[in-house]
């Protein structure tokens, strides 16, 4: 599987399996970036947390003492200036990874990944690459909020010279991270929090994921986002009970949509349904939804995503804020016409998490 990877060091034997397995999303993180700082001593790693035990879900363990601190080190709590220092590494011919522990702060260094890496090579008539990639997490359950749980990719998404990736699967994440550090232009990747343990079978595919086929159906075609990816194939794997089937898509790359492949699912299904982990305002699902009429889809259309509010704290009302299996669910019935009565349980994923972090 993994050829192109072997190393003769036995203390590193940790990020070469010998066959194909099952891995976590964080094994899969992990993975990737450990095998590419073994193979190019240009990448590395910094961040809030990257060097302490939790090292950012699992995503990071060891680096530090695999790599030694000056390619894997903690970093103050100073995200512009931090995302500065990534980008002039990153036009010195270095490939930084800049760990951040929530999206929401990506915005106190807009500048700088907007007016700066995105720019970097248009500007200098193509003489300067900027592959720096930079890792944010979004998160979920109570004591989250307002400021730990927002997403903005398709804010980020609206801005060329920048690439962001939405990884739902451990095989996604893996050859996100597996083929963006080999390439020279700035990448934003956001993680969702839940997803860390999520597991999936972990191979090197041949390209980039755009958009991964999660299931194959007949009646309804589901492009999903992130975490809703997970919520979506619940609601599809009740309903299949019941001989309902959908062709379910996750969105992977937010800058590069595959419109080719979703269309001509929705014209097979005549019913499309778009869910996103994020606002729907201005949103990708509605680019998505306007090129699809305009390339001659004429079927029935819905969009799920955050509420229109920021996210409350308390959970029970943090639970109306994201859309779940059962809403889905619901909503697929509805759409396709069907008399079938659903009640899927909440994730237990969801019901167990007892604190803010």
């Amino acid at each position: 599987m993994f050829e192109e990877y072997k190393h003769s060091d036995p203390n590193l034997s940790i990020f070469y399996p010998e066959c194909n397995g099952i891995l976590t999303y964080s094994e899969a993180i992990r993975l990737a970036i450990g095998r590419r700082m073994l193979l190019d001593n240009s990448v590395l790693v910094y961040g809030l947390g990257v060097d302490d035990p939790k090292a950012m879900y699992g995503t990071t363990t060891n680096f530090h003492k695999h790599f030694g601190s000056s390619r894997c080190f903690d970093t103050p709590l100073s995200e512009d200036t931090m995302t500065g220092f990534g980008i002039g590494l990153a036009i010195s011919g270095y490939k930084p990874i800049h760990v951040h522990q929530r999206t929401d702060f990506l915005l106190l260094c807009a500048n700088q990944l907007i007016n700066m890496a995105a720019k970097m090579r248009y500007l200098s008539n193509g003489k300067l690459n900027c592959p720096l990639i930079v890792r944010a997490i979004t998160g979920r359950s109570w004591g989250q909020g307002s400021q730990h749980s927002q997403s903005f990719h398709s804010m980020f998404a609206n801005i060329p010279g920048l690439t962001v990736m939405v990884p739902a699967t451990p095989l996604e994440a893996f050859n996100t991270y597996h083929h963006a550090l080999q390439e020279d232009s700035p990448t934003i990747v956001i993680e969702h929090r839940m997803l860390y343990s999520t597991k999936s079978n972990v191979f090197v595919q041949k390209k980039k994921p755009s958009l991964s086929k999660i299931s194959l159906g007949k009646d309804i075609t589901i492009c999903s986002v992130s975490h809703m990816t997970v919520e979506a194939q619940r609601s599809v794997e009740f309903l299949n009970q019941h001989g309902i089937s959908a062709d379910h898509f996750s969105l992977v790359n937010v800058s590069n949509i595959d419109l080719d492949t979703i269309l001509a699912s929705v014209m097979k299904t005549k019913h499309f349904l778009f869910i996103d982990h994020g606002w729907l305002n201005c949103s990708i699902g509605h680019t998505i939804i306007s090129n699809l009429y305009g390339s001659g889809y004429g079927g029935k259309h819905s969009i799920l995503g955050y509420q229109n509010t920021p996210c409350p704290t308390a959970k029970s009302l943090e639970n109306y804020f994201y859309p779940d299996s059962q809403l889905i669910a619901e909503v697929i019935l509805k759409m396709i016409g069907s008399s079938v009565i659903v009640e899927i349980p909440a994730s237990k994923e969801i019901t167990s998490f007892k604190g803010p972090f």
